[in-house]
């Protein structure tokens, strides 16, 4: 492949990276050769070297987890810096934070974030591809966002005013001249089949070992299931589930003590296949299958509505992460405070950094170790193979939970026991560069569920969002990014399990190997359409995520037997030292995200 391979793969690093991904701490030319082996083409732009989690972030984490900074060694070397505040995470909920702190204290006070990664934004990263002239933005991991009401004074409405961010949006136009297709504006409003009623959704049927002939049928909920290999049974539990809905309070405490199998088949009655189907995409938002899954967190998924389903930004939601950074940082992105400027500027990397700013962002600096001294709190990270110790009034802990449970080296004991209720869960998007997409042209639909044996289990193309000379065509012989999201779980396993055994998965193949399956999955569902990769496969990045989410488990939000969730005494946080991460609201989202940047700086301030 012109951009796959040889651009940027070194063929006789192949054969050795099974083995370099199971290093414990590779030297420095081995290093080398697991990055080119493991992470793979990054794409172009801003956010090249930071698809997903890469393997030089991965690596310094292995040697957290694995110890190798316990005890911390000697030769750290003093800043001579002092902060307001440090920041741990560049993510929505560390610049959420730095952005509330600056609000509250008119610029006066000096903040540090430092970010692990060679960009800021977190899970809100994008990639970017060049095609025939056009550039290509896919979100690496989080998309979707509702526009806020206009004066409804929510979080939301706020921050949309502030950052100027607008409440109406351009997408490309259809050709009247086609053949109609509706189009998703985002990456997951045909995942669960529900919005194939506004989306239009292929679904592909496999060959069965019974002998079962493979199928294709269009918008299933819409036409009650008529072209599925399914018996009348399945099809009427199907549309039964369909029709759940949401509940009181004393409803959804209920749910949290069961899981979301039990709920399904126990409670509702519905066929095991009702719960099969639902399988990838409780696995994919809430990390592991409906059997280790609390109901309440898998049913908030699903409940149908009938509201217009999300849009995206054309990089997913980068676009937050990006405004915050400007409106804390102006000459980081030099533009004005405006979607389409601040979408199309690159940023300026060396004035995230500077001496005498209120607001400074620390890129590849991995955080190792945080604990009160001399009345604030010392932190110690990595940047470079060098360890380097800062200081900060107080500190906010916007960094995973698998992260803090190593790094806060005086964490009370209450607070270490409720950290080992938290389970991590990996995940995988990826996102293909295609130099036209007539295939799916011809399947009648921009998304397109699977269910056979391979790779994945959904795929889609948005409809574009337009941002000033970002304006790319919608047309089926037009460049396109085709987005697969998945995750890896296994059910009869407990959540713990089921995260530890799908991070191995993930983070013990290569990505030569994660090629191969896209591409073969891709043959077998559109070759018959047309699809042939040697003319409509451009590229293809891999974002992966080993601790992508927390689980929540009967008992996440409300506790069992009588005792509190974990979450809440996280949350309260301890001393000068603030934990201000996502997962304490259960599912992880931009506006989740914020909220608790927003508590954490109104913590700090008093």
């Amino acid at each position: 492949m012109k951009i796959i391979r040889r651009d940027f793969l070194n063929q006789t690093l192949l054969a050795a990276g099974a083995s370099l991904l199971r290093m414990p701490a590779p030297a420095s030319a081995q290093d080398k050769a697991a990055h080119d082996t493991f992470t793979g083409y990054g794409g172009v732009g801003d956010y090249a070297a930071s698809n997903g989690d890469p393997w030089p972030v991965l690596n310094v984490g292995h040697k957290l987890a694995q110890g190798a900074y316990t005890p911390l060694p000697k030769d750290v070397h003093e800043t001579g810096e002092s902060f307001d505040l440090i920041v741990v995470g560049g993510g929505l909920s560390g610049l959420g934070t730095a952005y509330y702190f600056d609000k509250a204290t008119g610029g006066r006070k000096r903040c540090l974030i430092l970010e692990n990664h060679p960009m800021f934004g977190g899970h809100c990263k994008q990639n970017e591809f060049v095609v025939k002239g056009q550039r290509l933005y896919g979100p690496q991991a989080s998309n979707d966002f509702g526009i806020p009401a206009a004066g409804s004074r929510s979080q939301m409405d706020e921050l949309f005013t502030e950052l100027k961010l607008p409440r109406e949006y351009e997408f490309a136009a259809w050709d009247s001249a086609l053949k109609p297709l509706r189009f998703p504006r985002d990456n997951y409003s045909h995942m669960d089949g529900i919005n194939d009623t506004q989306v239009d959704v292929a679904y592909y049927f496999g060959a069965q070992p019974s002998g079962t002939k493979s199928v294709w049928a269009h918008n299933l909920f819409t036409n009650n299931w008529n072209g599925a290999p399914f018996p009348d049974e399945v099809k009427r539990d199907l549309m039964r589930w369909r029709t759940t809905t949401g509940g009181s309070e004393e409803v959804r405490r209920h749910l949290d003590s069961i899981s979301y199998k039990q709920y399904l088949e126990g409670e509702l009655g519905l066929h095991p296949e009702v719960t099969k189907f639902v399988e990838p995409v409780v696995g994919l938002i809430c990390g592991a299958s409906p059997d280790a899954v609390c109901a309440r967190a898998a049913h908030n998924l699903v409940i149908p509505t009938t509201t217009p389903p999300g849009i995206s930004f054309p990089g997913g939601n980068t676009t937050f992460a990006r405004h915050l950074v400007r409106a804390l940082i102006p000459a980081a992105i030099p533009t004005g405070l405006s979607f389409a400027g601040v979408h199309n500027t690159s940023v300026t990397f060396r004035a995230l950094d500077r001496a005498g700013e209120p607001t400074r962002i620390r890129l590849g600096a991995t955080v190792i170790h945080v604990a009160h001294a001399n009345g604030g709190v010392a932190v110690t990270y990595e940047n470079e193979g060098k360890l380097y110790r800062t200081r900060g009034a107080s500190v906010v802990m916007a960094s995973p939970g698998w992260i803090n449970r190593h790094v806060l080296a005086d964490l009370p004991g209450e607070l270490r026991t409720a950290y080992r209720e938290f389970h991590y869960a990996p995940a995988l998007s990826v996102n293909v560069a295609l130099t036209n997409w007539r295939f799916l042209y011809r399947l009648g639909a921009p998304a397109v569920r699977y269910f056979n044996q391979g790779f994945g289990w959904s795929c889609n193309i948005r409809r574009p969002m337009l941002a000033g000379a970002h304006r790319p065509a919608l047309h089926p012989d037009h460049p396109a990014i085709l987005t697969f999201y998945t995750g890896l779980y296994t059910p009869g396993l407990s959540a713990a399990e089921q995260g530890d055994l799908g991070r191995k998965k993930l983070l013990g193949t290569s990505y030569a190997e994660y090629e191969k399956q896209i591409r073969a999955q891709m043959d077998s569902l559109f070759h018959d359409a047309g699809y042939r990769a040697s003319r409509d496969l451009a590229g293809i990045v891999l974002n992966r995520w080993g601790h992508a989410r927390v689980v929540q488990p009967p008992g996440f939000y409300y506790g069992l037997g009588g005792k509190p969730p974990a979450r809440e005494a996280l949350q309260n946080g301890y001393g000068k030292i603030v934990i201000a991460h996502s997962e304490l609201n259960g599912h992880q989202n931009a506006t989740g995200a914020l909220q608790q940047g927003r508590r954490a700086a109104g913590v700090v301030v008093g």
